[in-house]
């Protein structure tokens, strides 16, 4: 018996586990390499348009969320680099590099989707257009990132607005991997894959 109630608890805990994919939906643009010497990136604050949101109440600081998880990513995967935000006056700091995103599309999805079927129903998804320019203001790159957030088995006790979250955390790990390199996140992800 008491295996059995471990393997149900086991069970109910990998399937209640979100996941997350990434990929490129059309093909980056790339027009230089980054700076061989980065050492500061400013994050400028992230833009939306009011209709963006979907099947998701509540998550009114969704722009300012994810500049903040994009900075956290930034740093954790480049510790060398100082990451900072650009202050919503619109003052700039310095960097030699700055990151411009727009969250084109977030979808909340169906919690009770992801609770009682999982297999990818009712997943939450988001899109952003991601542009690295220099530091005179130059594009070096772009692409456009989306990411969903789905439960694989169902189980899912999550709110849409805890989903979102997690899945703008894993879109801000993304877009962070395409500003560390662009090429290389070309290759990976490659075009519609």
């Amino acid at each position: 018996m008491q295996k059995l109630t471990g393997l149900i608890i086991s069970l109910m805990l990998f399937s209640a586990a979100c996941i997350s994919v990434a990929k490129l939906p059309e093909r980056a643009k790339i027009q230089g390499p980054l700076p061989e010497s980065v050492q500061s990136v400013v994050v400028r604050l992230t833009t939306m348009n009011p209709d963006a949101i979907k099947n998701v109440d509540g998550l009114t600081d969704a722009p300012s969320y994810f500049s903040r998880s994009l900075k956290t990513a930034l740093e954790a995967k480049q510790p060398g680099w100082q990451v900072r935000l650009a202050d919503e006056q619109g003052a700039m700091p310095d960097g030699d590099i700055s990151v411009a995103t727009e969250l084109i599309n977030i979808d909340g999805g169906s919690s009770g989707l992801r609770f009682w079927i999982g297999f990818s129903a009712g997943a939450a998804e988001s899109l952003v257009n991601v542009t690295i320019l220099d530091k005179a203001g130059k594009e070096l790159a772009s692409a456009k990132i989306s990411a969903r957030t789905m439960c694989p088995v169902g189980a899912c006790a999550e709110s849409n607005v805890d989903t979102v979250r997690r899945n703008l955390n894993s879109l801000a790990s993304e877009v962070a991997e395409f500003t560390l390199n662009p090429g290389e996140y070309e290759k990976k992800k490659g075009s519609g894959s």
